[in-house]
């Protein structure tokens, strides 16, 4: 049943233009992320020429996945909220009894829709940073580098996504499954870091959600970038490189990435579980 569930999901995916409407801003953000690797390199050796690569190419993948998410996570949203406004709801509620079998099914299936995303966005970024950089690999640090950071930012896709289906399950409205997550992640947590800067509660920051996603690939492409340009003077690196770096890049200064990983995982079993009890609770016509 849960194999049929599963087909069931991705056929529902791939009629729709909703997939691809909203991958087509991740390929351009990353290839627009990617391609500035070479103006910041000029400005880099304008300032102090270096004897290695810059490994520009990890910002680079830091910075598009950080934007890109939320288009993963808008469009995991509306796995449940485009059924309610649809009305297929219904359909898919009586066929696919217990409902819990159909979220399950679409965790599965978005999953790899944002596997999809995840891909794409390495994809596009490291080829915006090979012409922004006129095809120098060095831009990447090293193939372990550059894959860990390419990882990251994959799962980060995924994991958004996954948060997306948990909360269009638990408010079942499509217009609020848009804009809720936007007002929240450009103007509320914009707003609440700021505040936050500086102040007694300034170790709260790491932990809202969208630092903590962002925390995932930030968290480790600029400790590595860093390592990668500072070479055995990087115990000497001021912090103040570091939160400069962070400010423009996603993360928090001294937050390992897997704290970051941890706290944004528990976000998302929060609100897919909620998106379970909600579904389970209410009414359909």
């Amino acid at each position: 049943m849960m194999v049929a569930l599963v087909k069931a999901e991705f056929r529902k995916v791939f009629t729709t233009s909703l997939w691809w409407g909203l991958l087509a801003p991740v390929v351009l953000l990353g290839f627009g992320a990617g391609s500035l690797g070479g103006p910041m390199a000029a400005l880099i050796d304008s300032v102090e020429e270096l004897d290695r690569p810059v490994p520009l190419g990890l910002l680079s993948l830091s910075m598009s996945t950080n934007f890109s998410t939320i288009f993963a996570g808008l469009f995991g949203a509306m796995a449940f909220a485009g059924e309610y406004r649809s009305k297929t709801i219904t359909t898919t509620f009586l066929t696919g009894n217990p409902r819990g079998a159909v979220l399950a099914a679409k965790l599965v299936a978005y999953s790899g829709i944002g596997l999809i995303y995840g891909v794409t966005n390495v994809l596009f970024a490291s080829l915006g940073s090979l012409v922004g950089t006129g095809l120098d690999f060095g831009t990447f640090g090293s193939l372990a580098d550059w894959l860990s950071v390419g990882a990251a930012g994959v799962l980060t896709m995924v994991l958004w996504t996954l948060l997306g289906v948990g909360f269009g399950a638990l408010v079942a409205n499509a217009v609020l499954a848009i804009i809720l997550p936007l007002i929240y992640k450009f103007m509320v947590e914009f707003i609440l870091s700021l505040v936050l800067i500086g102040s007694p509660l300034s170790g709260v920051s790491p932990y809202l959600p969208g630092t903590a996603g962002n925390g995932i690939v930030a968290n480790m492409a600029v400790p590595l970038f860093v390592a990668a340009v500072a070479g055995p003077d990087e115990p000497d690196t001021p912090r103040a490189i570091f939160e400069i770096l962070h400010f423009f890049f996603g993360g928090s200064y001294g937050h390992p990435w897997w704290a970051s990983l941890l706290t944004f995982v528990g976000y998302a079993a929060v609100f897919i579980a909620g998106g379970w009890l909600a579904s389970r609770r209410r009414d359909i016509a």
